[in-house]
């Protein structure tokens, strides 16, 4: 990379050492005439698995933010809550409501039986167009690694978010060590090894750049790759600790990290893969339907997909506190990109960033009153600070709001039957 000239410099670029790149964050270096309009719009989808409620008490603006939606309190301004939609996808006369509410959630269609056969997904048709020019198209993100079959549906169906269409489910990462080298690293897994046995960073290589490049920058951007770089050192010892004792030289651990541990890596990375340019359109299957993780973690033994079908008073409060446990790794995920700036606001000014899950009620098995938020303003498009009820209306027509904010133009997607107003 020439660093004596901006001519022909990218918006994004990196910083190269032998075998190793490190995507560089946006910097006013590289777009001294800029603006807000000209800025990267994303989209992050996370699926919460087995079901959840958290329907505010009031709507518009100034909503209460209640159990378990607490921990958005410090994102409030970029929080609209919907409520009322409907996945009509996921009906079905037949068993499998999880199976269908997982595929149906980004595809807009009921998957065909027993499959896998699914239409393409909302993130891939996104990406296309968001992502364009970007190192990864997007990233594909699972809690877990398998699902049982259900109700004689393909697997696939209980752990697979984002499909590329019809039989191809979209690759997806469960590791968060493999993530962490398809963002920062391209040296082989036993020159990682190596290197951490000697106690060197990945930075190590790529030192002679970043001095280089700290000469032509000003004051606030060697301010902020400073604080960037010493955030992929600090990640970097993470992942070193979780993986050193599970992946020997030549392989990679699939197994052996605490859940709580990976949800974690995972929002730590999807923001460095978003603050890098690295991909602009993300999925987050935080754990399969049907999923039995337990959460004995935060107290709730035992597992999830059995407490779902608990519709007692005590059930309904395991799930709540289920789902506030996740609300809270999401919220920290949100606050660090409201924490960096871009020009004229923050990451999150033009992010779009859906948290929700097929089924609004997992003891009964409904897709009625699904759940979903959204945190982000998209470049102005949505207001934020909201709870919006649209009533019996399709879920799929937040697809489409979703994709004309986020300047994708789209008239139709699934079962939509219009848009919603988000502004």
């Amino acid at each position: 990379m020439s660093l004596g000239t901006k001519k022909g410099i990218k918006r994004r670029s990196f910083l190269r050492g032998v075998g190793t790149f490190i995507s560089l964050p946006l910097l006013e270096y590289f777009m001294p005439a800029a603006n807000a309009a000209a800025l990267p719009k994303r989209v992050v989808y996370c699926y919460m698995p087995n079901g959840g409620k958290w329907k505010p008490s009031a709507t518009g603006s100034g909503f209460p933010l209640e159990m378990p939606l607490q921990d958005l309190a410090v994102v409030k301004d970029y929080v609209t809550v919907i409520s009322g939609l409907k996945l009509g996808p996921a009906n079905s006369t037949i068993n499998g409501d999880h199976s269908r509410a997982l595929t149906a959630f980004l595809s807009g269609t009921t998957p065909k039986f027993p499959g896998p056969n699914v239409t393409t997904t909302i993130d891939i048709t996104l990406s296309k167009t968001l992502s364009a020019g970007s190192r990864v198209a997007n990233l594909c993100l699972a809690g877990e690694e398998h699902a049982a079959a259900e109700s004689g549906y393909t697997a696939d169906y209980q752990s697979c978010l984002s499909w590329l269409g019809g039989a191809s489910p979209n690759s997806r990462d469960v590791d968060p060590a493999v993530v962490f080298d398809r963002i920062f690293g391209a040296d082989t897994r036993a020159d990682q090894n190596a290197r951490l046995a000697a106690g060197k960073s990945i930075l190590d290589a790529v030192l002679a750049e970043a001095d280089s490049l700290n000469r032509v920058i000003g004051a606030s951007d060697r301010y902020r790759l400073k604080e960037y770089l010493q955030a992929v050192r600090d990640l970097e010892s993470r992942m070193s600790i979780v993986t050193a004792a599970t992946c020997p030289t030549g392989k990679r651990p699939a197994t052996g990290v605490a859940y709580e541990t990976r949800v974690k890596l995972f929002y730590d990375l999807l923001y460095h893969a978003l603050a890098c340019g690295v991909t602009n359109v993300a999925t987050f299957l935080l754990a399969s339907e049907s999923t039995n993780q337990s959460y004995d973690f935060i107290g709730i033994p035992g597992s999830h997909h059995d407490i779902s079908h608990d519709s007692s008073d005590a059930g309904y409060a395991k799930i709540a506190k289920i789902v506030a446990w996740h609300v809270g790794q999401f919220s920290a995920f949100c606050q660090k990109l409201k924490a960096t700036p871009e020009i004229g606001g923050n990451m999150l000014d033009n992010s779009v960033l859906l948290m929700g899950g097929g089924l609004g009620d997992g003891a009964h098995h409904k897709h009625d009153e699904i759940p979903v938020f959204i945190v982000g303003k998209s470049g102005g498009a949505i207001r934020g600070d909201q709870h919006l009820n649209f009533e019996g209306q399709a879920f799929c027509n937040l697809h489409v709001a979703i994709a004309n904010a986020l300047g994708v133009t789209m008239a139709q997607f699934g079962d939509s039957t219009g848009g919603l107003s988000l502004g």
